[in-house]
């Protein structure tokens, strides 16, 4: 039910249109044919993206882990943040991830946080684990809190703000800053889209 409300209020929000996420869309298009795919949604359950997956020859796992892991921010302790992301982000059930979908969180961390999710993302992958990521870049605002989105065949679709919800400059990571910041993983492709984001695929 609440999933469907989310589906009415994206399609009538002004402006909220599908865009094409090319580099996730040419990695799943690609899977289609190969083996089995263990794939990790670091967000909330949403039955569009469940059901657009279910197409696909593939494990989802849901980590529902947003807002815990927004509060690395607030902490400087390196023992503290290990132990949330391993609440949040265990070894079992999510090992062996082949396809890790991190949205727009990149933005809303510190580089510290930003450090200590990579980090720990590639003890869940082995060689060839792929991480996809959105960033503010060509745009002047971008909202307060994580957006939601919805996938589907046409590409990617961001639910509107509430009427007057705050919004806040985005920090527009570089290609070059986030390779410093996640050394574990390398950027393969960046692309940037007509709606001024940046779309990455980096790979461990």
């Amino acid at each position: 039910m609440a999933e469907s409300r989310l589906r009415r209020r994206c399609a009538r929000g002004a402006g909220q249109e599908w865009f094409a996420a090319p580099l996730l869309q040419e990695y799943l298009a690609s899977a289609q044919t190969g083996s089995r795919l263990a794939i990790l949604d670091i967000g909330p359950a949403r039955s569009a993206n469940v059901d657009y997956l279910s197409r696909f020859r593939c494990r989802l796992g849901i980590a529902d882990a947003m807002p815990e892991l927004l509060a690395l921010n607030d902490d400087a302790s390196a023992q503290s943040a290990e132990s949330v992301l391993a609440d949040m982000l265990p070894p079992d059930p999510f090992a062996g991830t082949d396809l890790i979908l991190c949205w727009d969180l990149l933005d809303y961390l510190s580089h510290q946080g930003i450090r200590q999710l990579a980090s720990h993302l590639r003890g869940l992958g082995g060689p060839g684990t792929a991480l996809h990521a959105l960033v503010a870049y060509g745009v002047s605002s971008m909202p307060a809190q994580p957006s939601g989105y919805l996938l589907d065949a046409d590409g990617l679709r961001s639910c509107p703000t509430p009427p007057g919800g705050s919004v806040r400059r985005p920090p527009r990571h570089s290609s070059g800053e986030l390779q410093r910041l996640m050394p574990q993983w390398r950027v393969e492709r960046s692309v940037l889209l007509r709606n001024g984001l940046q779309e990455y695929l980096l790979r461990c």
